[in-house]
């Protein structure tokens, strides 16, 4: 699930609430990087979790409906429709992902309240009442809609924001995250399968490796980098170069030049998508003028050297 862009957003966050410490410690805030990556799976696992709550709700919801003196058919048929929704019930019953939640006691305790103000502002959404009129369900109608679900409660709805911030102390800096990981398991995901849970990394030690180094190499080797940078930003008062973007060209500078075994493209390629995620619209093609130039002239003085096959050019 922590890919490697993954890893270069929790080091570029930890590194920039680094940049703006007065008295920076950076032994602690590397201690934080690691605490970080912990607590983005775990917010993970919580809002995979979202389903089993929301369908536990639901189904009150319709006995208390069906319990009334006069049933409101119109309510009824509404519930029915999201709780047989193919794609809550795969994710709120798969084992591998209910066990991995309790082993970390990740529950939606005390949601009630939460939950129900989520209900009643969606229950009369249009998108909602076509999708539970469909004569017939197909699978990728029920993902549609639990895509939806997903996007709002994450990206969109401040009924879930004081929930989720009282929780995770990191929602603030994840929450596009594990959106895309959430986004990226429903796209995988088949009708009649098991839920495929990522693991929290490909491989652990080597990511582990990689973001400890990225988070080392930057602060041992910062002047150089800024010097680089500021070289090449001759016209540019240093201070009206935003600090993001600073950051970001020193980070990719930092991995162009001692990280031998990733391709000089896939670098510059990434931090222009952390551009994108971090900065201002017009960044995007200054950090790769920059970018560009710096590693045309890195490459002639020898500072860019890699190693392996296919990238030795």
């Amino acid at each position: 699930m922590l890919n490697r862009r993954f890893l270069r957003i929790k080091a570029f966050q930890i590194l920039y609430a680094l940049s703006r410490e007065e008295q920076p410690n950076a032994a602690l805030y590397r201690k934080r990087l690691f605490e970080g990556l912990d607590k983005t799976y775990e917010l993970f696992l919580f809002m995979l979790s979202f389903p089993e709550a929301f369908i536990d709700f639901l189904q009150s919801d319709l006995e208390a409906q069906k319990a009334k003196y006069i049933p409101t058919k119109e309510q009824i048929d509404l519930l029915d429709a999201v709780l047989s929704n193919k794609v809550l019930l795969q994710i709120s019953s798969d084992i591998t992902l209910k066990n991995t939640r309790e082993k970390k006691s990740l529950q939606w305790l005390q949601s009630t309240d939460v939950l129900r103000s989520f209900w009643n502002d969606i229950k009369d959404a249009e998108w909602v009442k076509s999708y539970a009129a469909l004569p017939t369900k197909t699978y990728f109608n029920d993902k549609d809609f639990a895509a939806t679900l997903f996007e709002l409660i994450i990206s969109d709805e401040d009924i879930f924001c004081a929930y989720f911030e009282e929780r995770f102390i990191n929602w603030d800096d994840d929450q596009v995250l594990v959106l895309t990981a959430i986004q990226r398991l429903l796209k995988d995901l088949k009708d009649n399968s098991l839920v495929f849970l990522p693991q929290k990394h490909k491989d652990e030690e080597e990511d582990l490796k990689f973001v400890k180094d990225l988070y080392d190499l930057y602060l041992q080797n910062q002047n150089e980098l800024s010097d680089i940078v500021t070289a090449r930003t001759k016209n540019w008062d240093e201070e009206r170069i935003a600090l993001v973007d600073m950051i970001l060209m020193k980070m990719a500078l930092c991995e162009l030049m001692y990280f031998p075994y990733i391709p000089v493209k896939v670098t510059i390629n990434e931090y222009l998508e952390l551009a994108k995620l971090y900065s201002t619209p017009q960044s995007h093609g200054f950090i790769n003028g920059i970018l560009d130039k710096a590693q045309t002239e890195l490459r002639k003085q020898n500072k860019i050297e890699k190693l392996g096959r296919g990238l030795v050019d």
